[in-house]
């Protein structure tokens, strides 16, 4: 049985696109704040003797008993010194927006074949008919691209109720050019179900994080496919992923 025409899957995608959104902001912010999430260690309460100064047997020392501290004042310890701010990067590529924006400046521009199909404040969905359908996601927060990564997986299970889902492990990719702080991409496989049939599908989530003082963002290109057909869709995908990196 073949994959159901884009328009009898147009309800996934869109209620994909919107809840892939949501959850991308929200595990930025959890990401963000995890990282400073270390507790300072307690310091120890301080100890020492007590005495009512009435029980004691030995005798009150008078002026002349009392010891005569020679010792001259030290200096206090000086101030480091701060260390320099390194410069910040600036803009050595320059930045191409062909095609359609997504959010934030950040623009794809669909490969042959490929049409828009939703939008919302922060992504973009696009699909070809019997290739797949392809997420594009900026969040104004940027991160580590190889904990983006996985957590889009995640989102993509969830948003198109994939069950069975394995992925594989994180590659840290040499980002493409040099306004890209960071780039990773992980592989999933999965099952989707709709109107009784069961279809097994094959995808891929690449993540770029942007030079923070030249353009800060996430930008995350997932695309998902049938899994015994997948040639086309990875194809066309590292096309418009290549367009979006132009744009960051």
């Amino acid at each position: 049985m073949g994959v159901p025409p884009v328009r009898r899957r147009g309800s996934w995608l869109l209620a994909g696109a919107i809840a892939l959104v949501v959850a991308l902001i929200g595990g930025a912010g959890v990401l963000v704040a995890s990282r400073g999430s270390g507790d300072d260690a307690a310091a120890p309460a301080p100890t020492g003797s007590f005495t009512d100064g009435l029980s004691s047997a030995e005798p009150t020392p008078t002026p002349s008993d009392e010891p005569t501290d020679t010792t001259e004042p030290t200096e206090p310890p000086s101030e480091p010194l701060p260390s320099p701010t390194p410069p910040e990067k600036r803009r050595t590529v320059k930045d191409v927006d062909k095609g359609l924006e997504v959010y934030d400046d950040v623009y794809v521009d669909p490969a042959k074949g490929w049409r828009k199909l939703h939008t919302t404040k922060y992504s973009m969905t696009l699909a070809a008919q019997g290739r797949g359908v392809a997420y594009v996601v900026v969040s104004p927060v940027g991160y580590p691209a190889a904990a983006a990564a996985p957590a889009m997986v995640g989102m993509v299970k969830t948003a198109d109720k994939l069950v069975g889902v394995q992925s594989g492990k994180v590659k840290t990719l040499k980002p493409v050019n040099s306004n890209i702080g960071s780039q990773a991409q992980v592989s999933f496989t999965g099952r989707f179900k709709q109107s009784g049939a069961t279809f097994s599908v094959a995808g891929r989530c690449t993540t770029m994080t942007g030079v923070e003082s030249i353009h800060n963002v996430t930008v995350a290109v997932c695309v998902e496919a049938r899994k015994d057909d997948t040639a086309a869709a990875y194809r066309d995908a590292s096309r418009m992923l290549a367009s979006v990196a132009r744009s960051i």
